[in-house]
């Protein structure tokens, strides 16, 4: 989802001006405090949304909250909760319960040492995708396909929400656009037996026919192939975001699929014995609010979800795994992760090592973890434009491949949508940018592993469980 306010938006720092105070503040009320004021005091950032009536408040720490005039409900940390009182708009002033605004600056007095303060460091896309047919916010996930026999030649599937699937080459250039509906995520997978065949396969979530659609990668082309023997037709009342998942364990393969009120759904994919792919539906869960971003780690057999307007979570990817996650990754508290927590990828590595990457949609960022164990936090990056492509913002979908891809990309590549694709000032409309593995490992403080042979047909089962 979008920040699409951000542009109607009136920043100012330290203070709050909304555009109905055209007159003195009236009379503080009682039990409350100015939030202007205690801004100053502790040198927050407020963003007044006029159409919502209310303030974004980004603390000198990176935490974030949310107040609503005429409600009670707050966000703040990464967590939702409920003063005492409603908040309130006096003389053009927003005023918080007194309880609340000193959890606030509970809030605020955290994280004070220099030490805790979140790394963040600059890469630059070598190159760009043609933009998307559709204007407003139409392009929306990546995925990459290795061509087994010349890297060089390896594609970008990624999905156009105005009504496609869309296959790019490496240097960006448009090569298929399959109409098949409003296609939000997609993924890849390799080495899927049908019939007397191993084909690659890609699926996505079609939010047209509200369904999961499977298609064949040409191996030497790359172009896609619609194989599914009927529709694979989802529950849920919207479908949104997808993974798919190769079960190191048992062979079998999986679709999961993942809706706008926070439902889950896996489905087994099988051979029809008639050239096509069928689906069955073998487990589903529901998280407690909107969740989109999702990548499954199948050497590990987990998954990891990400709910928008707070956490990331860490799942069992078997059918018959909990609907409990294994643990929390991190919280989208304004830090290192700033709602919405968007697309969610792996890199893989030697001897079961790599990292799980996230699109920190609301502050423009990635955010880097250890896959392994209880994925520690490493750094956040941007991408700030070079010479030739302009940088990302506010990013949706993101991809990423460690293995070597030709001249351009010798040791891997990362794939994001970008929210506002300009050229020359002018702007278009959306697309995807590529960056070189190596910028990403060699500017974080301690650099990032390359391994630029981890071949995805050749993983390997790690799991313990």
């Amino acid at each position: 989802m979008k920040a699409t306010k951000l542009a109607l938006l009136t920043m100012l720092t330290g203070i709050l001006i909304s555009p109905e105070m055209t007159h003195a503040a009236a009379a503080q009320p009682t039990g409350y405090e100015s939030l202007r004021t205690q801004a100053d005091k502790i040198g927050a950032v407020i963003t007044w949304d006029n159409d919502d009536k209310s303030a974004a408040v980004k603390l000198k720490n990176g935490i974030v909250g949310t107040f609503t005039v005429g409600e009670k409900q707050y966000r703040l940390a990464g967590q939702t909760g409920e003063a005492d009182r409603e908040i309130k708009l006096v003389g053009g002033n927003i005023y918080l319960p007194t309880k609340l605004l000193a959890t606030l600056k509970t809030e605020n007095s955290k994280y004070a040492d220099p030490k805790d303060a979140v790394p963040t460091y600059k890469v630059m896309p070598s190159a760009e995708t043609e933009a998307v047919e559709d204007g407003d916010d139409a392009a929306d996930d990546p995925a990459i396909w290795l061509n087994p026999v010349n890297p060089e030649n390896s594609r970008i599937v990624a999905t156009n929400k105005g009504g496609g699937i869309l296959v790019y080459d490496l240097e960006g250039k448009q090569l298929q656009n399959f109409k098949v509906g409003k296609m939000n995520n997609v993924d890849i997978r390799y080495g899927f037996k049908l019939g007397d065949k191993t084909i690659d396969i890609a699926g996505a979530t079609n939010r047209t026919n509200n369904t999961v659609d499977i298609f064949a990668i040409d191996g030497v082309s790359g172009t896609l192939t619609n194989v599914v023997d009927k529709p694979i037709q989802s529950s849920m009342k919207e479908v949104y975001g997808f993974s798919l998942y190769h079960s190191l364990k048992t062979g079998k393969f999986y679709a999961l699929v993942l809706g706008k009120e926070g439902e889950f759904e896996q489905y087994e994919l099988t051979d029809n014995g008639n050239g096509k792919i069928a689906g069955k539906l073998v487990r589903q869960f529901k998280l407690a609010t909107q969740s989109e971003g999702m990548v499954a780690d199948d050497e590990y057999g987990t998954v990891y979800i990400a709910e928008e307007d707070h956490a990331i979570w860490k799942y069992d990817a078997e059918p018959d795994g909990s609907s409990k996650p294994l643990r929390r990754v991190d919280i989208a508290d304004g830090r290192r992760l700033q709602d919405d927590i968007e697309g969610l990828t792996l890199y893989y590595g030697k001897d079961g090592k790599g990292y799980l990457m996230a699109s920190s949609q609301g502050n423009s960022s990635y955010a880097i973890y250890e896959r392994q164990s209880d994925n520690a936090y490493i750094s956040n990056f941007t991408i700030s434009a070079s010479p030739t492509v302009d940088g990302t913002s506010f990013t949706d979908g993101i991809d990423v491949l460690g293995y070597g891809l030709g001249k351009n990309f010798p040791h891997g590549i990362f794939v994001a949508q970008d929210d506002e694709n300009l050229q020359n000032g002018k702007k278009l409309n959306q697309n995807f940018k590529m960056v070189p593995w190596e910028q990403i490992a060699k500017g974080a403080r301690i650099p990032l592993t390359i391994d630029d042979g981890i071949n995805p047909r050749e993983l390997v089962n790690r799991r313990t469980r």
